[in-house]
């Protein structure tokens, strides 16, 4: 009876208060990031998070049925490393991983979810096509992109919104899209129904971001440049006024390449390497460089944010010429790499600009800051609910 009761003030809380938004998950190669927001006024806090890694042994017989391997060489490295191919995640779903979510009802308020596919899975492209309807637009885009990717055109999913013009012509408009097939977000879906999540919505990277900094961004006139600091790849996104202006996807800057050198050049697995990067007190001095980078990690770390501030400023300097109207104010940094000490404070230290990690309150439950802006994307895939409404 307590039981029941317990299930039916929460759904009275749901109907009468809508405070709280839906789960929001995030799908990664590596783990499910999950968050709950709540809304009060125009007040954003973390009510709820949870992890879920790819279970080992799962990983490792998923991706063995896949061709693609973040690096060829370093399958023995991954044995203690839950990791997921991307194309094994699109091809044979979720079911291992959700297999390990139990009594998570206690935790998430409603079973209605949002979720999206990082580490590059949901493809995005911009296209300069002809003025017409909207209706048009969408058909013309998926042409295109099942002549690209040689699919089906029944089988794709594609969303699109305008971009700002460098250079407007008369006859076109610029757009961004982002497709995915249908019988994967089919699949997907289907594995979130078993878990117990009705997904409402599979989103994008790209506009997920911008929801996420729209939740912490005042000032939205003012462009922010959001950073995934993903595990397959790292995801750069302008964001103006809520909207993504433009998305860069770096496959070569995932953390997964960044643990990869640490394992080999430590002889440690990708776990430890993992433990390494986000713990050793030897990385709490990134916002400087080593002289002679006499430490051997702090010289791996240095090499990725070398590699990583050259992309960003490129991407500033790319945005600057092409979108003159657009005020670049901050750096805002969300994912799994802010877990890396004072990484923030190291990009500021390249770039020049601004950077903080994405965050805003957290509920009185919740221990800690648990490293919040790794829940960011899950967070704006929460806030979703309110679009709904």
């Amino acid at each position: 009876m307590s039981t029941l009761l317990s299930k039916l003030d929460r759904i009275s809380h749901r109907l009468f208060n809508r405070s709280y938004g839906w789960t929001g998950l995030e799908i990664g190669c590596h783990a499910i990031h999950m968050a709950q927001v709540r809304k009060i006024d125009d007040r954003w806090i973390m009510a709820a998070v949870w992890s879920i890694e790819h279970p080992v042994p799962y990983a490792n017989e998923k991706s063995r049925r896949s061709a693609a391997e973040p690096q060829e060489n370093s399958s023995e490295c991954k044995e203690s490393f839950g990791w997921l191919a991307g194309e094994a995640i699109c091809e044979h779903g979720l079911g291992g991983t959700l297999e390990q979510l139990e009594n998570l009802e206690y935790l998430f308020q409603g079973s209605h979810c949002a979720a999206t596919l990082s580490d590059g899975m949901i493809a995005y492209r911009e296209l300069d096509l002809p003025l017409c309807e909207l209706s048009e637009t969408k058909s013309m885009i998926l042409s295109e992109i099942a002549i690209e990717t040689e699919c089906d055109i029944e089988d794709l999913l594609a969303e699109c919104w305008v971009l700002p013009q460098n250079r407007p012509r008369a006859n076109t408009t610029s757009y961004g899209a982002v497709s995915l097939k249908r019988s994967t977000a089919m699949l997907l879906a289907s594995d979130l129904l078993q878990a117990g999540f009705e997904c409402q919505t599979l989103d994008a990277m790209p506009c997920a971001m911008a929801r996420a900094t729209s939740m912490v961004d005042r000032d939205s006139s003012v462009a922010t440049l959001a950073i995934d600091l993903g595990y397959q790849q790292s995801t750069i996104t302008l964001v103006q006024n809520g909207q993504p202006v433009l998305s860069r996807g770096l496959r070569n800057l995932g953390l997964i390449q960044l643990l990869e050198q640490i394992a080999v050049s430590f002889e440690v697995s990708i776990a430890d390497a993992q433990t390494l990067l986000f713990q050793s007190p030897s990385s709490q001095g990134l916002a400087k460089e080593a002289d002679g980078f006499s430490d051997l990690l702090q010289q791996r770390l240095n090499g990725y944010l070398h590699s990583l501030s050259y992309e960003i400023d490129k991407t500033i300097h790319y945005a600057n010429r092409s979108y003159r109207t657009t005020s670049l104010g901050q750096i805002l940094l969300m994912g799994a790499g802010v877990r890396i000490p004072a990484v923030d404070q190291a990009i500021e230290h390249r770039v020049g600009l601004t950077t903080q990690c994405w965050m805003i309150d957290v509920s009185d439950n919740l221990f800690g800051n648990q490293h919040i802006a790794t829940f960011a994307i899950a967070a704006g895939l929460s806030a979703l609910a309110w679009e709904s409404i």
